[in-house]
Formats: C-alpha cells, sequence, structure tokens
C-alpha cells in the first residue's frame, strides 16, 4: 500500500509556510504545517514524518531549539533549516543536514527534498 511522503514546515509567516505547502502538496507530497517549535514537536510526537523544513527565529521555540529536541528524542528524520540569517553552522551543529538561506532558490529546495527521497 503507497503511503505518502509527509513533510512538515515550520515557520511563522504564513506567506512561507504557504507557498511551500503549496509547492509540495503539487508535487504529491503531504504537507503538515506548524506555526513554531513547541507546536512541531507535539506533532512529531504523535505523527510520523519524513521531512522536516524549518525556520530559525520563531516565538516559543527557535528552529536551533527543536533540532537539538527532535535528537534527543531519538527522532530520525531529514532536517532542513531555513533562515534569512547566515546560520548555517548553528543549524548544522544542531543536527540539520541542509541550510538554505532565505530568499532562497524554490528549485534547489525542490531538488534537496527530491534526492533525499531518492534515496
Amino acid at each position: 500500500m503507497y503511503k505518502p511522503v509527509k513533510i512538515l514546515v515550520v515557520d511563522d509567516h504564513e506567506h512561507v509556510k504557504n507557498l511551500l505547502s503549496e509547492i509540495f502538496s503539487f508535487c504529491g507530497y503531504d504537507v503538515i504545517l506548524a506555526n513554531n517549535g513547541r507546536e512541531a514537536l507535539r506533532i512529531l510526537k504523535n505523527r510520523h514524518c519524513n521531512l522536516l523544513i524549518t525556520d530559525l527565529n520563531m516565538p516559543e521555540m527557535s528552529g536551533v531549539e527543536l533540532i537539538v529536541k527532535i535528537r534527543k528524542l531519538g527522532i530520525s528524520l531529514p532536517i532542513i533549516g531555513i533562515s534569512s540569517e547566515d546560520r548555517e553552522s548553528e543549524f548544522i551543529k544542531a543536527g540539520a543536514d541542509y541550510f538554505l538561506l532565505k530568499p532562497f532558490n524554490i528549485l534547489l529546495l525542490k531538488s534537496i527534498v527530491s534526492s533525499i527521497f531518492k534515496k
């Protein structure tokens, strides 16, 4: 039985979430949206997701804090960090697999996501 790939997108900016949801839904992925790290953590504790795309600066819990908590819980999934600040080393040190600086190239993001699921 086919199970669609689930992508969790975490960003406090509606336009970013909506854009990514539209793009990845069109590509056939199931997209789950969260407004901040706390909400994302609740989702990940209760649902299986295949990929996390998270912003850095969010209220309640930053993207880096979210990644650290996910890795401490032993939740294994690829993580793409996105930020308007060049903080790639923080994301990677926390456990992210990829980093994109906003504004990012949508084709590059789609290519990264596609390569993750071709492995």
